[in-house]
């Protein structure tokens, strides 16, 4: 059974006996660890004296838990199918009085009208939109099209990072070239589904050593029914190189991982074999392929040939047609009323996404004021709706 205990961060460390305090500290804040809130709390759960510094951090990061907890039941009365994944659902498996650190906050929304719900709510109390996403669905899924709405809020002291929480119709975003996955639905089991997308956390960086920690965690607590879930999403998104990857790095940490599921290697060797093949077949379509390489823009390290490729998918094939090839979209501001419920609207030669948190425009690349000039001057006519 898996110990959240100063031993089991230590050893989660990799830090010699001989280290100081100080050099372990540090190497707990860092990115590839995420574990300081709790080294922290093991401290002074085990009566050891912090300094001024050290008792400040944690205060801090007590209080951030608790806002984001506030936050979390308000948006649960305006909304009660939506439900977390990771973070807080995670921090509960840890022992009374220990910390999971709390960089963000991952609301699922099964629908539209729950996204825009908690997205008002928010809003009503301070926080800022900061992104806007639109992609397309998957046959089954319970949207016709996905949305993301990631919003701020300030922190109380300048040095701290700004509280940010995600509204997500989806489970599994991590892969914007291409759709998102919606897992289970309705969701069986909320560890399962959030054992499958700390998984999918590999496709944007290696695994963080508080990454194995709560993926041991959350299969220890996984009932029969969680697991067939895990093997059913994991089956539906094609994880398995990863799941395989994690599941190596528990067993570096001492023992066999809790959960073992069978067949695994050849469903990874499937899965190798598999992935060059889409890649190729996604790169070779006339449409997708310079949708991509604008995204780069985006993404700050695209260059002339983001901008040019940008120019090229939106004038020469516009974002509904992006869309309907399967390619997400990002949203720029309009700044126009907000409408009741999501529709898609082609102003001009582009497609302006009419919300309740206002309008905006739909682009796969870096976009152009006068895009923006031209969309706000526009006629709509709306040719499709979503919901």
């Amino acid at each position: 059974m898996t110990e959240v205990s100063t031993g089991t961060v230590l050893a989660l460390l990799g830090a010699p006996p001989a280290s100081s305090r100080n050099a372990v500290l540090r190497t707990a804040r860092g990115a590839g660890h995420k574990l300081a809130a709790t080294l922290l709390s093991l401290w002074a759960a085990a009566g050891e004296d912090l300094t001024t510094d050290e008792s400040t951090e944690l205060t801090q990061c007590r209080e951030r838990i608790d806002r984001y907890r506030q936050t979390w039941e308000q948006l649960r009365d305006r909304a009660p199918d939506v439900f977390l994944l990771k973070g807080m659902t995670i921090a509960a498996l840890y022992p009374p009085d220990v910390l999971r650190s709390a960089g963000d906050l991952d609301v699922i929304c099964p629908s539209h009208a729950d996204l825009w719900a908690c997205a008002r709510d928010l809003t009503a109390h301070g926080w800022e939109l900061e992104a806007f996403t639109l992609g397309p669905a998957r046959p089954g899924d319970t949207v016709p099209h996905h949305v993301g709405a990631e919003f701020r809020l300030p922190p109380s002291e300048p040095s701290q990072e700004p509280y940010a929480i995600g509204l997500f119709t989806a489970e599994i975003v991590t892969d914007v070239r291409g759709p998102a996955w919606q897992l289970a639905r309705p969701p069986r089991s909320p560890l399962a589904a959030s054992t499958v997308a700390l998984t999918a956390e590999r496709w944007e960086r290696p695994f963080r050593s508080r990454d194995l920690l709560d993926l041991s965690l959350l299969l220890e607590h996984l009932d029969e029914a969680g697991v067939q879930q895990v093997r059913d999403d994991l089956a539906r998104t094609g994880l398995w190189p990863e799941w395989r990857e994690a599941m190596r790095g528990i067993r570096r940490l001492g023992g066999p991982p809790p959960v073992q599921l069978p067949h695994t290697r050849a469903a990874v060797v499937r899965e190798r074999l598999a992935r060059p093949v889409r890649a190729a077949l996604r790169w070779c379509h006339p449409l997708r392929a310079p949708a991509f390489v604008a995204q780069y823009g985006i993404e700050g390290h695209g260059g002339r040939w983001s901008e040019v490729a940008s120019d090229l998918v939106h004038r020469w094939a516009g974002a509904r047609r992006l869309l309907g090839a399967g390619v997400p979209l990002f949203g720029v501001p309009l700044d126009d009323q907000p409408a009741e419920r999501l529709r898609l609207d082609d102003a001009g030669h582009h497609l302006v996404a009419r919300t309740p948190l206002g309008s905006f425009l739909l682009v796969s690349g870096a976009a152009r004021q006068e895009w923006l000039d031209e969309a706000r001057g526009a006629a709509p006519s709306t040719v499709g709706t979503g919901a």
